[in-house]
Parts: C-alpha cells; sequence; structure tokens
C-alpha cells in the first residue's frame, strides 16, 4: 500500500507539470497566431509604379511642347490620371506637333485636355467642351467690368434697352457663363485685366441665339461672379421708373399726406378743433 502512494504521488505531480506546460504551450502559439494575423492586416503592400509625364517649366497657352519641357516622374500605376502619358515619347507619337492649350506649371501632369491633339493648332476651338460653342459679343465696357475679367472667369449677361420711349429696363438674359478669350487673348493665367470691347464666351446654340438677339436690341454688360458660386437667381426686371424708389425720404413722402390734419382736443365739457402741421420728416 505505501509502495503504490509513493508511486502515484510523484507521477500526479508529473503528470500535472506535463499539463501545465502543455497548456502554456498551446497559449503561446495562439498568441503567436494571432499577432501574424495582426501583421499582415497591418502591412501596406507596395504599389506597382510606373511614369507620368509632368511639366518640367512653365508652359502658357499657345506654347508649343519640345523634349526638354518635359520629363518622366514615378507614379502609382493605378493612380494615373485620365489622359496622362507614361512616356514623354507618348506626347510626340508620329513626331507630331503638340501645343498647350492651357496653362501648365512646373512639376504638373501633362493632360490629354491642357494640349492639342497631334498635329492640332492652339486655336480657340481645341478648349471648347463637348457641346458648347463659343462666341464673341461686344460688350459696353464702361458700365460692365471688362476691364477686370480674365479668361476662365464667370460672369452674367446683363441686357440694357429701351422700353418705349422713356422707359429703360434692364434684364438678366444669362448665368454663370465661362469666359474663354478677352478680345485675342485666351490664356487663362493671365493676370493683368485690360479694358475690352469684345469677349468671347462658352455657350449652347441656344445661348448664342439669345445673345445675338439681346445684341441687336440693346447693350450688353457683364456681372463677374465670385469664384465658385454657381448657383442660379431668379432674375428680375429691373427699370428706370424704379429708381426713385431707392430714395427713403422721397419714399416716405409719398406715402405721407400732405398739408394739415384736424386734431380734436375736449377740454372739461368743452370740445375744441386745431389744425396740425404735419411733419413730413417722419
Amino acid at each position: 500500500m505505501r509502495l503504490k502512494v509513493s508511486v502515484l504521488i510523484p507521477l500526479s505531480i508529473v503528470l500535472g507539470l506535463a499539463a501545465v506546460q502543455s497548456g502554456r504551450t498551446w497559449l503561446d502559439r495562439q498568441m503567436d497566431e494571432r499577432a501574424r494575423q495582426l501583421d499582415s492586416r497591418n502591412q501596406v503592400k507596395p504599389q506597382a509604379l510606373t511614369t507620368m509625364v509632368v511639366a518640367s517649366q512653365q508652359l502658357r497657352f499657345g506654347n508649343e511642347l519640345s523634349r526638354g519641357m518635359l520629363k518622366e516622374v514615378p507614379w502609382a500605376a493605378t493612380e494615373l490620371p485620365a489622359g496622362a502619358f507614361a512616356k514623354v515619347e507618348d506626347v510626340f507619337k508620329g513626331n507630331a506637333r503638340r501645343l498647350a492649350v492651357s496653362a501648365i506649371e512646373n512639376n504638373e501632369p501633362i493632360l490629354e485636355a491642357k494640349i492639342t491633339g497631334p498635329g492640332q493648332k492652339a486655336n480657340l476651338a481645341a478648349i471648347i467642351e463637348d457641346g458648347k460653342k463659343a462666341t464673341t459679343v461686344r460688350v459696353d465696357d464702361i458700365v460692365g467690368v471688362a476691364g477686370f475679367i480674365l479668361p476662365g472667369d464667370r460672369v452674367d449677361v446683363l441686357l440694357t434697352r429701351k422700353d418705349g420711349e422713356s422707359n429703360a429696363v434692364s434684364d438678366i438674359i444669362l448665368q454663370n457663363i465661362k469666359v474663354l478669350g478677352i478680345d485675342q487673348k485666351a490664356d487663362d493665367r493671365l493676370d493683368k485685366p485690360s479694358v475690352a470691347r469684345a469677349v468671347t464666351l462658352e455657350v449652347s446654340t441656344q445661348q448664342a441665339q439669345r445673345l445675338t438677339v439681346a445684341h441687336n436690341v440693346g447693350t450688353l454688360s457683364l456681372i463677374l461672379r465670385p469664384v465658385g458660386e454657381a448657383a442660379a437667381e431668379a432674375p428680375q426686371r429691373f427699370s428706370s421708373s424704379q429708381l426713385s424708389l431707392n430714395d427713403d425720404k422721397s419714399n416716405r413722402a409719398a406715402r405721407t399726406p400732405s398739408g394739415n390734419t384736424p386734431v380734436n382736443v375736449i377740454r372739461s365739457i368743452k370740445r375744441e378743433e386745431y389744425s396740425v402741421p404735419v411733419d413730413r420728416a417722419r
């Protein structure tokens, strides 16, 4: 009996230690596996790289591109902008002549939308958006802000004309119209406004017809819109007969009766009537 006890006690201790060690080993494996899973999730897979053509100097409207004006820079293959070129030779494929139709800054990507097609001229037709047309109108350089409008700005078009023999009216006929050129200048990075009498606008066919009719019936002026403001307003006609309504004193006087106003005063039981002058300033 004592022999059995002396054998079972050490055996139990050994088995207990083995179970503890086995459990610890299992926990260590689980922790290592969990750590590997977290590391694999946090690792950022390297993106495949390619090249993209950018400008190596500043370009302006009408500048002819040359290989010395361009360079290739590394770029993520999955994030190339639409219309970008991977190689400089792709820009001059077939030795075609390419010109800038929009200002391009140093290190800015060369995109198809900012240069002419192979052999195409850098004219106004190359920068008109699809579905739009360009029309040139003469504007009032004194009343409007033509002297402070540059290509790329957005404007509203105002028509002023006679309505009858003495009354003049003003209507907004177009809103949020893009300016393509001022006189003969179409560079959208011009920084020196100049007084212009002819402005080229980007419009639809119907808008071009409206401008042509408006030009023949009155005077056109431009209203410069703030950058980023695209919301249209409900246009209202303004006439010369409304000008006096801006004068608050005249407006109040027109609503105040002229002459004296009778005021009844009762003293005790006797009724007396006085004539009190009206103060028009109130």
